[in-house]
């Protein structure tokens, strides 16, 4: 069954670009039409159109998602909170997207706009883009990170700042986290696993697994008093702990 399934990873991976790339179009209409659909596009195509279908249709992949009950009871408050994840592959957008209990954007460095279509839609739907090094990006990512909370949304980081070559955990960095007490965020952890397996970063195609991808969202991290470093830290930890 697996020399059967790696003999369907070519047709599997063009499926997903495909499925990616009709998703996309359809968000783009929906922005087209109404500049406030941000919500509705990252809710409906983002979670139901494009992610779910993706993982359990064209890859096959069993979703087994866990949402602490204090994660839970800040999304049913309708709180945007601070969603801060490991990053191995890809797919870790779609996983994010499948399990998260609010409607999400993201936090993304400034070249993820170029990306054909995703890059459109993402600046359309309210992806806050932060440029390194530049204090007016910087200044300008609060205030957009602020509204985006205040309207219930939760922004995804992935503090590691780029994907995990090996699957481990790396170091965060603590510029998510200089923005998330500039807004007042809830910070809460989440870890993805059963994704790097599938699509890490040095493959070009899908590959099969019989994993489920696991996606578990933690309790908020307290700490709005701490320094971003002392939020970094006691993030990190959290995030490590969700994947035993």
């Amino acid at each position: 069954m697996m020399i059967f399934g790696w003999m369907l990873a070519p047709l599997r991976t063009v499926l997903a670009i495909l499925h990616t790339a009709l998703s996309s179009v359809v968000g783009l209409i929906a922005m087209a039409l109404n500049e406030k659909n941000g919500e509705w596009v990252m809710w409906r195509v983002g979670r139901q159109l494009w992610s779910r279908p993706l993982l359990r249709g064209i890859l096959g992949a069993p979703l087994d998602i866990q949402i602490h009950p204090e994660a839970q009871a800040l999304a049913d408050e309708k709180r945007g909170v601070v969603l801060v994840a490991n990053h191995t592959s890809l797919l870790d957008i779609n996983a994010a997207f499948a399990a998260s209990p609010t409607p999400i954007v993201f936090l993304s460095k400034a070249s993820i706009r170029k990306v054909p279509l995703l890059g459109k839609l993402n600046e359309l739907a309210g992806t806050v883009f932060v440029e390194r090094g530049n204090r007016a990006s910087s200044e300008k990512a609060v205030n957009q990170l602020t509204q985006t909370l205040l309207h219930g949304r939760s922004v995804l980081v992935f503090p590691e700042g780029t994907r995990s070559e090996d699957g481990t955990l790396k170091p965060f960095k603590k510029g998510a986290f200089h923005l998330a007490q500039a807004a007042g965020a809830p910070i809460v952890p989440m870890h993805i696993s059963g994704t790097w397996d599938r699509l890490n970063p040095g493959s070009a195609l899908i590959k099969p697994s019989k994993k489920a991808i696991q996606v578990r969202i933690g309790a908020p991290v307290v700490g709005q008093d701490k320094t971003p470093a002392e939020m970094m830290t006691q993030a990190q930890l959290a995030v490590s702990t969700l994947s035993l």
